[in-house]
């Protein structure tokens, strides 16, 4: 095994140019971690206001009953919480992907891919507080669950889409 280790160390073999712009892109956005992230979260939090603006969460919004959701809500809670769980993110994906640049996106998702999935229930979570708070009904446990499901769907199709686009244009010309 030592042996392979320093042919491999010794070898005369290049890095490919795509992968070595994918490194320096990665390391240039990383000093820039924190207003990256700030600027991302808040983009989230506009975009979940702008559904709430049209679609209630757990009672909350800016229109009375349940907004443009009354016909989803007719099929079932499940229903109603897939499409209300994954409106909430994706507004804030859709508003993130008009304000912010496609490697910002890219960063965001291969570093903190995992910590994406507590985002929703984080904002669940706010929303439910808020809920009882304000003594609202309560949903049932297949709607929280649902929630929750559809949102980190929503928002992991979304930014790995958004991922792909980014290495897709940026680097063809490099492969």
């Amino acid at each position: 095994m030592n042996k392979e280790f320093l042919e491999f160390m010794t070898g005369k073999e290049s890095v490919p140019e795509h992968l070595k712009s994918l490194a320096k892109k990665d390391i240039l956005l990383s000093f820039h971690a924190k207003s990256i992230i700030a600027k991302f979260l808040g983009y989230q939090l506009l975009g979940a206001l702008f559904s709430m603006s049209v679609c209630p969460q757990f009672g909350l919004g800016l229109v009375e009953g349940h907004g443009i959701t009354h016909v989803v809500r007719m099929i079932g809670d499940w229903a109603c919480a897939a499409f209300c769980g994954s409106l909430f993110l994706s507004a804030g994906l859709m508003v993130a992907f008009i304000g912010m640049k496609g490697e910002e996106l890219w960063w965001i998702w291969n570093r903190y891919k995992f910590s994406l999935i507590f985002l929703p229930a984080l904002l669940w979570g706010g929303l439910m507080l808020t809920n009882i708070s304000l003594n609202l009904d309560g949903e049932s446990i297949l709607y929280h669950v649902m929630w929750i499901a559809s949102a980190i769907f929503a928002q992991w199709v979304l930014l790995k889409m958004r991922s792909q686009m980014f290495l897709a244009t940026s680097f063809v010309g490099n492969r």
